[in-house]
């Protein structure tokens, strides 16, 4: 009886090692595809900056570079 006991033990120990590192592996890669993201986001973003600061260099060139601004209060 004992044997079968240890058995039953071993086998569900097995299992849920099985599942724990399965799942540890799938959160891993679902952090990388996050991160992959991530980077395209912010990657956007710097092209974004870039091209409004562009923008605003070429409003700048034909208003005659006027950057004056009203005083603070």
């Amino acid at each position: 009886m004992t044997e079968v006991l240890v058995l039953l033990g071993l086998l569900l120990a097995t299992i849920v090692f099985l599942i724990v590192r399965l799942t540890r592996r799938q959160r891993r890669t679902e952090n990388f595809d996050g991160q992959q993201i991530e980077r395209h986001h912010s990657a956007e973003i710097r092209n974004i900056r870039a091209a409004n600061t562009s923008i605003a260099v070429h409003n700048r060139l034909i208003d005659g570079g006027n950057d004056w601004r009203p005083g603070k209060r």
